[in-house]
């Protein structure tokens, strides 16, 4: 294969169809699929989806759960060079009207009964100004489809078209392909931008990293919308490596799927991998050389020595949306920063530096300050976004990470948390900003504060809100509209009304002291002083 052909997702699946037809590609739940299968699904759904009209530089948010068709889809999408909108299942009617209109989607594929969740109902929440851009909606999971789909979008069934079209045989070359949405510093999230062969590239590089050999399968336990499940994803597919997936995580299912399918390499967060030990602390877990896991959840420290105890190497990760997951793990024969977020990056001629942010200065090993990073994985950009992609990278293209950490090298680091207000919840990095947004616009509420704060092992987002006069509080009415307009892991465990936030004045701001109210929410959630 060429340099040329390697930098395109459709060259490599062929190239592995070629010489391993009968090969294991996925394992969808328990459901085997073959390498030529997986090809053969993608080059149909492409044809079907060319010939319904999409073309190269359409934009396609796949709403889609972590399995074959998202696989299929992705794959479609960039056999044709359609740039894939990667959509959570668990956002809800805001965060879809978002990513349609922000991305300014062209097509949408969803599964409208997944989870037995009314998706329909979802969309049709969406404003329809934002819909109505719509090409065409295409429906997984049903034979049938309506003929209309919201505002008079043509709507199609996957399953249908891919039995009446064709496989497409051109492939496009190597463009954008996929994109992510991340926290950014206003109330909307970011969405960043990656290209095949920086995919590609980073998929060959995690297999070198991680020791992804031909003995080895993957467990993808994060969902394939975010950069921690795809680089997991593409961690097999760039080398041709089985990768175990399930549709929504579940700790016992997981934990079967390791013994019974042989999985050598898991990559999760610290909380999945506690909840898979609690569920299953018998499984049989001989097959596992490395789970790396990146520290999301509070008060774990004690996980790598329980993990060890059943016999599985563990060692802490990084990464971002920008610089794609895994970009980064701990070396096992580290013993001061194994289980110590950051880690050593993948990359040979990568980089990291921390700078002071008051003063700029770069620092010294072990001190702390923002964490810049070199690395070939760096994103093409911020869709549609040309300012905020020149003022996240330094002059000497560094990525500004907003990340707090120091440094033991100049290819090692230590992560010790992000130097903004943002949460990690269930796994994702939400700004509280786009949280206090929603919460702001309900009747009655004149401003709103989110802080996170710990609740049962894990960050849950709290709310403090300021009334508008003569507003009578109204909790369980606030909690309903948020579920209705977000994902369920972005509604606050509480809301607290107060008379003002806690502010601190300076010669240049007035900024609110969320240290209090992170303080004053533990107390409330009854986990304080």
């Amino acid at each position: 294969m060429s340099a040329r052909q390697a930098e395109t997702f459709a060259a490599r699946l062929d190239a592995w169809a070629a010489r391993e037809p009968a090969g294991i590609a996925l394992i969808d739940g328990d459901t085997p699929v073959t390498v030529s299968a997986l090809r053969e699904h993608a080059a149909r759904l492409a044809g079907a989806l060319a010939d319904a009209g999409m073309r190269a530089g359409d934009r396609v948010a796949i709403w889609l759960p972590n399995g074959e068709e998202w696989v299929a889809g992705f794959l479609a999408c960039a056999r044709i060079g359609a740039l894939a909108l990667a959509v959570n299942t668990r956002f809800r009617a805001r965060e879809l009207a978002d990513v349609l209109g922000r991305g300014r989607a062209d097509w949408l594929l969803y599964w409208p009964g997944f989870k037995d969740i009314d998706f329909d109902a979802i969309l049709s929440d969406v404003p329809a100004t934002l819909t109505r851009r719509l090409r065409g909606v295409c429906l997984a999971g049903a034979a049938g489809a309506p003929s209309r789909g919201p505002a008079g979008v043509p709507a199609y069934s996957l399953r249908a078209m891919m039995a009446e079209g064709t496989p497409l045989a051109e492939a496009a070359a190597d463009g954008p392909a996929i994109c992510f949405t991340t926290s950014g510093t206003t109330s909307l999230p970011k969405f960043v931008v990656h290209g095949q062969a920086t995919l590609l590239r980073h998929g060959d590089q995690v297999a070198r990293a991680y020791g992804h050999d031909d003995g080895a399968r993957i467990l993808a336990a994060a969902p394939f919308c975010g950069v921690f499940g795809f680089a997991a994803l593409a961690g097999g597919l760039a080398p041709g490596i089985p990768v175990v997936c399930q549709a929504v995580f579940n700790a016992r299912h997981a934990a079967d799927a390791i013994s019974r399918h042989r999985v050598t390499h898991a990559y999760l967060n610290n909380e999945a991998l506690q909840r898979m030990l609690d569920a299953a602390p018998g499984n049989d877990y001989s097959s596992v050389r490395l789970f790396g896991f990146a520290s999301f959840a509070p008060g774990l420290e004690s996980l790598p020595a329980r993990a060890a105890a059943h016999g599985i190497a563990t060692t802490g990760l990084y990464g971002s949306s920008e610089l794609i997951a895994l970009v980064a793990a701990q070396p096992l024969q580290d013993a001061v920063h194994r289980y110590l977020p950051g880690g050593r990056l993948i990359y040979p001629d990568a980089r990291v530096r921390v700078r002071d942010p008051a003063s700029g200065r770069l620092g010294a090993p072990g001190e702390s300050g923002e964490i810049e990073i070199l690395s070939p994985s760096l994103m093409l950009g911020y869709l549609d976004d040309p300012v905020p992609t020149s003022r996240a990278l330094t002059p000497d293209g560094y990525f500004r990470t907003g990340d707090l950490g120091y440094v033991v090298d100049q290819t090692q680091f230590v992560f010790q948390g992000r130097m903004g207000d943002s949460l990690r919840l269930a796994g994702f990095l939400v700004n509280s900003a786009e949280i206090e947004a929603c919460i702001a616009a309900l009747p009655g509420i004149r401003a709103c504060q989110v802080v996170g704060t710990e609740h049962q092992g894990t960050t849950v987002p709290y709310a403090f809100v300021l009334l508008e006069d003569g507003a009578i509080p109204d909790p369980a009415a606030w909690r309903t509209a948020c579920r209705r307009a977000m994902a369920a892991f972005k509604v606050p465990a509480g809301f607290h009304v107060l008379p003002a936030f806690p502010v601190v004045e300076s010669a240049n701001s007035v900024k609110v002291q969320k240290n209090r109210l992170r303080e004053l929410a533990a107390q409330l959630m009854g986990t304080g002083p």
